[in-house]
């Protein structure tokens, strides 16, 4: 194998030291090379087999004169002899000599035939090991080890090497080891190139190893990774849900949104099928819609895939769902659903009812939910048990979220219309008035006036403070972790804000008034007379009003988890008082089902998680991983992120039209006390709680995003430039460029 793998190779243009291979140390020649220096490698048919690499059980000799290399070659046969080795062959060897045509049959205790690979001798300056996918079971990732010096002394760890973990949907890697790494980006991006071409070539993940001397990159040898043997794909991807849960989420976090998907989407397919029986079989796909990795939480789109699958004309359907979530990826995974003829004549009856009568149904959720939401917070206030504070939250689990499902239904429902719409409709749809998402920030730019008015002692500034807060005190960054604290929780950040807009007035700056655009097609200027509602016709007033119930079906999300939120931390406070947590917010470092057990000692456990998710806060936040059968969490430390191979071109997709110049201001860690004013937001994703960044700035630009993502639909309503998907926007433009967003034609221009 390792010889045909190397003969594969060179006939397609991978630089290999020139090599050959006998079958005898007697009349080698040597012609071949004009080198003084060479490797000599074993070639058994049994190594490097599809199942098995059995890698070093056979002599490697380095560095051997011109003049040795016929003894070497005897001294790499004479390995062969080593009787145990083939013992622990026997299970593969039919099956590896199958890929050897021509080869004879082992009969008995016949031994394999045995080459030898003599190859010229690479003083290399870096050696290494490269995998284009991580054994561990990562199959997007491709892991590159490197250390100084030849690769004897990289594989018996004689000296330091550095780990490169790279991600191959988003050309952003990490590493581990040496503080300033081993290679260059631009070594880093050849070896990253060779091995998806060598994967291309052999059709499956391979154990490449390298040596760099000078500009020059050879390939030592190519294997299969025999690790590498599953049975299925967990695909998890952020699309979409990195609006809601960016970065690192807290354990708490993590299985409270674990039960809520679990039951949203248990009761959609009980809803659209009325057979339980599919439920049941279905139960470990819903119970992973969404999955966790290192902390961050993604979609698990497989089991996506599985429930849209059951949809009439998902074929259609899918690519939808896809474009308006902002899915980068659009291959589908998905496992066959074999449903009865009766069951999916149910759900289509099904779909077609709530294509029409969703409003309806979102309209009785809301005004459920209006009188509910009350109740509960009254209930959590009152309540001082642990027992019953988690008896509230099993309560609001079974009584609120019975009929949440019918959101997922409305987000169909407002896809497909706007779907139909078609972008020719682009300006009608931009106009919805009264958004929900939109009163938070009105009412607080009336709280500043008051403060600016009468003070932040007032008794005018307290009450109006206090109506705020109980209106609006969940919608906030990042509002949708339980461990983010929010106007609720900590009302000086509504101080710290208004304090803030004080300021900004005094100044006489105009923060909130939106700046002069371009105006063009698709884009809706805020204050216009003109309602072209003689282009409104019933698939665009059809989309606004999904579109207006999707936004207000997040904010009384957000109030959702307020509640939640409120349970949590009274949680947290008895534990804290029963000196089983060090403090009240350490809660968020435990999982729900934890909590149940009345005796435990929680401060030993909490410490040690503390540690483990500040390590996965340096981690990337990967947009797609790709796991063999099972989900697993990174461990590294000392890691250092970077991108590799950035196009450098900044193209999106325009999600609220219009053309402008302005300075950026590149967010990675968003803060509510920060000073948009005047800026274009450049960022991977926002959440609903942006708005309060974005109503100040002249234009936003994201990384993530769809044209109903929350990025659209506040720039569309406050009529601000913006464009989404664009890639690399937060590594390629800096804070204080000066650029011109043109939300036009879907271009970025940087001017200065």
């Amino acid at each position: 194998m390792k010889a045909r793998n190397l003969e594969v190779l060179r006939s397609r243009g991978i630089n290999v030291p020139k090599f050959i291979v006998v079958e005898g140390p007697e009349g080698i020649d040597l012609s071949f090379s004009g080198a003084e220096l060479f490797a000599v490698r074993s070639s058994c048919a049994l190594e490097d087999s599809e199942e098995k690499s059995y890698a070093g059980q056979f002599k490697t000799l380095l560095n051997v004169r011109r003049e040795e290399v016929g003894e070497a070659v005897r001294t790499v046969l004479e390995s062969a002899s080593k009787i145990d080795v083939y013992e622990s062959f026997k299970g593969t060897a039919s099956k590896a000599l199958k890929l050897h045509p021509g080869q004879p049959k082992l009969e008995g205790t016949e031994r394999p035939p045995m080459r030898v690979i003599v190859q010229e001798m690479v003083a290399s300056d870096i050696s290494g090991v490269l995998f284009t996918a991580n054994p561990q079971g990562l199959l997007n990732e491709t892991v590159i080890v490197a250390g100084r010096g030849l690769g004897e002394d990289v594989v018996t760890d004689r000296t330091e090497t550095t780990t490169y973990y790279y991600n191959q949907d988003d050309q952003l890697y990490c590493f581990e080891g040496q503080e300033e790494g081993v290679l260059t980006a631009e070594q880093l991006y050849r070896l990253v190139k060779i091995g998806e071409k060598i994967r291309h070539l052999f059709q499956r993940e391979m154990d490449v190893e390298y040596a760099i001397k000078g500009d020059d990159i050879f390939i030592l040898q190519a294997r299969p990774i025999t690790t590498l043997q599953y049975k299925d794909l967990m695909v998890l991807d952020n699309s979409n849900i990195v609006e809601s849960y960016p970065g690192v989420c807290l354990p708490l976090t993590q299985s409270f949104v674990r039960t809520v998907y679990y039951e949203i989407f248990r009761n959609l397919v009980l809803r659209l099928s009325g057979n339980r029986e599919l439920v049941r079989q279905m139960e470990p796909i819903l119970k992973n819609m969404v999955d966790v990795s290192s902390g961050k939480i993604y979609y698990c789109i497989s089991s996506w895939y599985d429930v849209l699958q059951l949809l009439p004309f998902s074929s259609r359907i899918i690519p939808i769902w896809q474009e308006m979530l902002g899915v980068g990826n659009r291959k589908v995974t998905a496992h066959v659903n074999r449903v009865s003829p009766a069951v999916k004549g149910r759900i289509l009856l099904s779909f077609l009812k709530y294509m029409h009568t969703t409003p309806r149904e979102m309209k009785a959720l809301n005004e459920r939910f209006r009188q509910l939401y009350p109740a509960y917070v009254r209930r959590v206030r009152a309540q001082n048990s642990l027992q019953g504070l988690l008896d509230l939250y099993d309560g609001m689990r079974r009584e609120i979220l019975k009929d949440w499902d019918i959101t997922l239904a409305n987000d169909m429902y407002a896809f497909l219309y706007t779907h139909l719409a078609g972008k020719g409709h682009a300006d009608a749809l931009a106009q919805i008035r009264n958004l929900e998402s939109m009163k938070p920030v009105l009412a607080l730019e009336e709280l500043v006036k008051t403060a600016k008015a009468s003070g932040l002692e007032s008794e005018a500034y307290q009450r109006q403070k206090r109506r705020f807060i109980s209106r609006y005190g969940d919608r906030c960054l990042q509002e949708l972790k339980l461990e983010t604290k929010t106007w609720r929780t900590n009302p000086e950040l509504v101080d710290e804000f208004a304090a803030q807009g004080m300021k900004l007035l005094e100044k006489g700056e105009k923060e909130y008034t939106a700046p002069k655009v371009a105006p063009g097609r698709g884009f809706h200027r805020r204050g216009s007379r003109t309602t072209h509602r003689a282009e409104a016709g019933p698939f665009v007033l059809r989309a606004r009003l999904g579109i207006a119930n999707r936004e207000l079906s997040r904010m009384n999300r957000s109030r959702l988890f307020g509640v939640m939120r409120m349970i949590v931390l009274k949680i947290g406070a008895i534990l804290a008082d029963q000196g089983r947590l060090e403090q009240a917010e350490d809660v968020f470092y435990l999982f729900l089902d934890e909590l149940k057990d009345e005796r435990r000692d929680y401060r030993q456990l909490a410490a040690e998680r503390k540690k483990e998710y500040a390590d996965y806060e340096k981690l990337p936040a990967y947009s797609r991983l790709v796991f063999a059968d099972r989900v697993f969490d990174r461990k590294l430390h000392g890691v250092s992120s970077h991108t590799l191979g950035s196009s450098g071109e900044l193209l999106g997709i325009v999600s609220s039209a219009g053309k402008i110049c302005g300075q950026v201001l590149v967010i990675t860690s968003p803060d509510q006390g920060l000073d948009t004013a005047g800026k274009i937001i450049v960022t991977k994703s926002t959440d609903p709680g942006w708005v309060f960044l974005i109503r100040p700035a002249l234009g936003v630009i994201a990384e993530k995003g769809s044209i109903l993502s929350h990025t659209a639909i506040i720039t569309r309503e406050l009529g601000k430039p913006s464009l989404v998907g664009v890639k690399d926007a937060v590594k390629l433009l800096k804070t204080g460029d000066t650029v011109e967003l043109d939300a036009l034609e879907g271009r970025v221009r940087v001017i200065k």
